[in-house]
């Protein structure tokens, strides 16, 4: 990811941006899990890589309040940081490090990192995440999310003959800075390669046909929830895949 221009990815994510309201609540419940993966820890220090939409940063700080120690978030790109520094509405602000993940060299431990929709992004996975494990208190986690490449959608798509490789990067995605799709197995074995002992996966949305479809239905409010619902424990075909990782 070193060399890149990512304020030109983050800029793809506000201009006119298809998949905003999906995003959002794909993010919302990432962070959902996350925050239930610290559970009652008397006192967390936490990691963020990226600020994104600010959704996970802002939950992190409310929800976590006076159990969270100290909290630090690394970003990459200028653009974000600097809407960062504009915008965060909180009296309590994060420690903003700009600079890339396979460079960072942090001043302590964490309890909890947390890399949502971070590993499709950036050159080497196995590295991000052989670095981050070193970063980690012994009892310490991460929290991870990545698009699920064998989505319900993905695979009724294939079966139709309307998608011919699954794990193939469509314009968009290129658009965005994706770099590679997983699947619960290869999510997993990364994560496994690097030490790391996954404790639990969880999905994020069931998504049975694609964005444009699923905005003509004009679902209530209460089938969307339900989309989130059912995936949690149907993560080998929902959207997106969260895992909960820790040391053995």
């Amino acid at each position: 990811m070193t060399g890149e221009d990512l304020d030109d990815y983050a800029r793809a994510y506000h201009n006119d941006f298809p998949f905003a309201d999906e995003n959002l609540g794909m993010l919302r419940s990432y962070v959902g899990y996350f925050l239930a993966s610290v559970e009652d820890r008397r006192r967390s220090d936490v990691l963020s890589l990226g600020i994104g939409y600010q959704i996970v940063s802002q939950s992190i700080v409310r929800e976590l309040g006076s159990r969270l120690g100290s909290y630090t978030i690394v970003e990459g790109s200028k653009a974000v940081i600097a809407d960062f520094e504009a915008q965060w509405p909180l009296e309590r602000r994060p420690e903003g490090i700009e600079g890339f993940f396979e460079e960072f060299e942090p001043r302590q431990r964490f309890d909890a990192i947390e890399m949502g929709f971070v590993l499709e992004h950036v050159d080497d996975p196995a590295l991000v995440i052989r670095r981050f494990k070193g970063f980690l208190k012994p009892d310490g986690f991460i929290g991870m999310a990545v698009p699920n490449a064998r989505s319900l959608h993905r695979l009724i798509g294939h079966e139709a003959g309307l998608l011919d490789d699954m794990y193939a990067l469509s314009a968009e995605d290129r658009k965005l800075g994706h770099k590679r799709y997983f699947d619960l197995g290869s999510f997993s074995r990364l994560a496994e390669s690097e030490g790391l002992r996954v404790r639990r996966a969880r999905g994020i949305m069931m998504k049975p046909v694609t964005t444009r479809q699923l905005d003509a239905l004009h679902l209530s409010d209460d089938v969307r929830g339900a989309l989130f619902a059912v995936a949690d424990e149907l993560p080998a075909i929902s959207n997106a895949l969260y895992i909960e990782a820790a040391m053995p």
